[in-house]
């Protein structure tokens, strides 16, 4: 969609500026050095084509740049298709947003943001915008973007492995790894898609493209289920980092019948951590989610969160309550690239 965009014209400071769509073949290595200036670090060029470029959604990011072809200003991210009460939406999740340090505090970045605002904001079904920065970025878009924090935030749980096996009786079910792609996830989406509201659409194709064609990190994906006649009911990702293991992604039964399925899920993936000689095992969840509730009953501590992120958000349809938002709302660290 962004394609279809004219240029804006920006007079500001005595400056001329433009606004327009992100073009990979023109802009690719001028924004990988836009980076690197901002962040102080590398940003694989292989990485961000994955991320923008060969995901299986839209590429929607804007730049300003100045009268020389520099871009000065990179604001955009990844449109994915999300569910919203069972109905699909699109839901912006907001990254690697980047101003050049000689032009902070200029109102550059101000203007650009409100642009991309202004083109996907409330259109096509896009009325969510979220993301995970830190309290600086976070209080620039509370003051001057219409961000607010997601409810009680991120919450950081961690456990042993040896505790939450314990913790968890597992008589039944069984747990698989699964080396690629498969359309089992459609299935799983598609069963447990009403107990998450409000999230992206955690089906075969995201799974494809975030966790098996991931190529910085090398995921494990294990599937349950109750009989080993029965489909797969639940899923998990995990990364196994430095002697311990991150939850970066889940889809589990919030209630009914299989609401016990978790608590088997999580002792047979601890007692095949333990096999494994990981000791301790964490995870993020939002704060107001049933999740956060079977963590806590599983055995995790809920803890100081380490990273210093805040769950933020931007609404862009007045019929649907920020706060109903806050409260329904389902993330992990793999809606984002932290993990």
């Amino acid at each position: 969609m962004a394609k279809n965009m004219k240029s804006r014209n920006l007079k500001l400071n005595g400056e001329n500026f433009f606004i327009r769509p992100y073009d990979p073949e023109k802009d690719e290595q001028k924004v990988i050095d836009l980076w690197k200036k901002v962040f102080f670090n590398e940003m694989p060029l292989e990485l961000w084509r994955w991320k923008y470029i060969d995901n299986p959604y839209e590429t929607e990011i804007i730049i300003c740049e100045n009268e020389k072809g520099l871009p000065l200003v990179l604001y955009g991210g990844v449109p994915f298709k999300s569910g919203y009460c069972g109905r699909e939406i699109i839901m912006i999740h907001l990254s690697d947003i980047m101003s050049h340090p000689d032009y902070r505090g200029s109102g550059l970045f101000i203007h650009t943001a409100n642009a991309y605002f202004d083109i996907f904001g409330g259109k096509n079904d896009t009325f969510v915008m979220y993301g995970f920065p830190g309290k600086y970025h976070f209080d620039i878009g509370r003051k001057y973007l219409q961000y607010s924090g997601i409810g009680k935030g991120a919450y950081y749980f961690a456990g042993s492995t040896v505790r939450i096996s314990d913790n968890n009786v597992f008589t039944q079910g069984q747990i698989a790894r699964i080396t690629r792609p498969d359309l089992c996830f459609d299935m799983i989406w598609q069963n447990l898609s009403n107990d998450y509201p409000l999230s992206v659409i955690r089906d075969s194709a995201y799974m494809k493209w975030r966790f098996f064609d991931n190529p910085d990190n090398n995921y494990e994906v294990w599937c349950f289920k109750s009989d080993v006649k029965a489909e797969y009911e639940a899923y998990m990702v995990i990364l196994i980092k430095e002697k311990k293991a991150v939850i970066v992604d889940f889809l589990i039964p919030g209630s009914g019948p299989k609401s016990e399925i978790f608590s088997n899920f999580i002792g047979r993936m601890a007692g095949m951590l333990l096999d494994k000689g990981i000791k301790k095992i964490e995870t993020w969840v939002p704060g107001d989610h049933f999740s956060a509730d079977k963590l806590h009953q599983s055995g995790f501590t809920h803890k100081n969160e380490p990273i210093g992120i805040i769950p933020t958000i931007r609404m862009f349809d007045d019929s649907v309550k920020t706060s109903w938002a806050c409260d329904n709302i389902f993330y992990t660290m793999g809606d984002g690239d932290l993990m």
